[in-house]
């Protein structure tokens, strides 16, 4: 008898997945938002063989599937228009019954990346968030739904249910926890585009780029270590690992339906910039890939001056602003002006999150007042001994917004840099510029601005974005 029980027990045990019946992964839940106007995949598991059925209340459609052998199930559902009209949907398998409630239809942005993403209203020690309370004073919004995936990792893909998350109301205990320029972003969009917004945010401390990519898609970039064992990973560093994040915080996720992304990231792969251009471009078309959405909107953070030790984190901002100009769909968040010496967290992330939102209002939701893209060089003429710089994307002009002109940096044809004073010039050549000189360099060659690990910036439009990093010369 004893026997017999021992093999039943052992049965259960090594029952495939889904044995246990009728099943949905956390992002699919009571009070969540589906994204609107979209072929929504819906997925869980279910007893091997087992019929699914699903039942929206926006459509009369009746998707239905049979459970695989592992018990895995999908199906697609489109979703109407975005409203406030809660919907309600009805999972079935033979007597076992699943309904969802309190289900907006609006626009659902992911949130990635790695700490000045994660970081909450908490902050740091020592490192705050500044007006953090006065933000969450404002934060009680019924329309706006969080999902926030707990931090993990994994040395393989994760089962497709298995993730640490839930979602919430976007009411202050709720917005505490959650990404501060995530939250920021989604609530100007919520504000000016009137509709349900929700926000999936999925970010770990320290991350690199490789930690968020899938092993085949690193094999064919080469150069990383992809034989992960225990051995090798450190409890503490993990998130620098290639693979450990996509597998344990975003494979779950996938295929979910997201209007596009944000990504604020890049500080834990800033020793290798030129690595990171196109790493960092080839994440973004992978996930491109994941989601199924060959033109998802991709807008990013440039990461903010900081003084890393040992390396010039100039040539991964320089990275990064190429990354845009390359890849289609994207666009940057300039932060030169919000950074901090020595803090790599910066407290300053509301304006981040505006900045964000800027792309988003501008490109996706058909808001051009709002400008997004920051002044960026274009040439540069030498005459009596000054260097004129023109530049793209200052529809009105250049301003300093009552700053002292510094970052500047000029050199002759020894190569040497000096600092440089600069002034705006109105309308010179037909049109307003910048010019840079220093009474060390009579014939200059290149400019240099905020070329540095730590600058606090001061160029800007009239739209207030400020201008990137950057140098007129290729030296090295």
């Amino acid at each position: 008898m004893k026997r017999l029980i021992l093999i039943i027990l052992f049965g259960l045990c090594a029952s495939p997945a889904g044995a246990q019946g009728l099943e949905l992964p956390p992002v699919f839940a009571s009070g969540m938002v589906l994204q609107q106007q979209a072929d929504v995949e819906l997925w869980g598991e279910a007893r091997p063989g087992a019929r699914v059925r699903v039942r929206a209340s926006w459509t009369k459609a009746r998707p239905k599937a049979d459970a695989d052998a592992r018990g895995r199930w999908s199906v697609t559902l489109r979703t109407p228009e975005a409203g406030y009209e809660p919907r309600t949907l009805t999972v079935e398998s033979g007597r076992e019954r699943l309904e969802l409630t309190d289900i907006l239809i609006g626009d659902v942005w992911f949130v990635g990346g790695q700490s000045n993403m994660q970081m909450s209203f908490r902050g740091n020690p020592d490192q705050p968030v500044e007006d953090a309370q006065r933000i969450l004073l404002r934060s009680n919004r019924p329309g706006m739904r969080l999902f926030r995936v707990e931090n993990g990792y994994a040395l393989a893909p994760n089962d497709t249910l298995r993730i640490d998350g839930a979602w919430g109301p976007a009411d202050p205990e709720h917005v505490k926890e959650f990404s501060v320029v995530g939250y920021v972003f989604g609530e100007k969009l919520h504000e000016v585009t009137g509709i349900p917004i929700g926000l999936v945010q999925s970010a770990h401390g320290g991350s690199t780029a490789e930690a968020w990519l899938d092993r085949a898609e690193l094999e064919r970039f080469g150069g990383f270590d992809l034989e992960l064992t225990p051995a090798k990973t450190d409890p503490v560093w993990y998130a620098v690992l290639p693979t450990v994040l996509y597998n344990r915080m975003l494979a779950p996720l996938l295929p979910m339906s997201v209007k596009g992304v944000i990504w604020y990231q890049g500080e834990s792969n800033v020793a290798r910039p030129r690595q990171y251009r196109e790493l960092f471009a080839r994440l973004i078309e992978s996930w491109r890939g994941y989601f199924r959405n060959p033109e998802m909107p991709f807008y990013f953070v440039q990461i903010a001056p900081y003084e890393h030790p040992g390396v010039n984190s100039a040539e991964l901002r320089e990275a990064q602003l190429d990354v845009m100009h390359t890849v289609p769909h994207t666009g940057m968040a300039v932060t030169l002006d919000l950074g901090e010496r020595d803090v790599i967290h910066p407290a300053r992330k509301e304006a981040v999150g505006e900045r964000l939102a800027y792309w988003a209002l501008n490109r996706d939701y058909g808001h051009p007042a709002f400008g997004c893209r920051s002044p960026e060089f274009r040439s540069m003429e030498v005459r009596d001994g000054r260097a004129r710089l023109k530049f793209d994307y200052a529809p009105n002009g250049l301003s300093f917004f009552g700053k002292r002109p510094s970052g500047f940096e000029i050199a002759g044809s020894d190569r040497v840099f000096h600092p440089a004073e600069a002034r705006i010039v109105p309308a010179f050549w037909g049109n307003e510029g910048l010019e840079v000189w220093s009474d060390e360099v009579p014939e200059p060659v290149a400019v240099r601005y905020g070329y540095t690990n730590y600058v606090d910036g001061s160029l800007y439009n009239t739209e207030g974005l400020p201008a990137s990093s950057f140098r007129t010369d290729d030296w090295h």
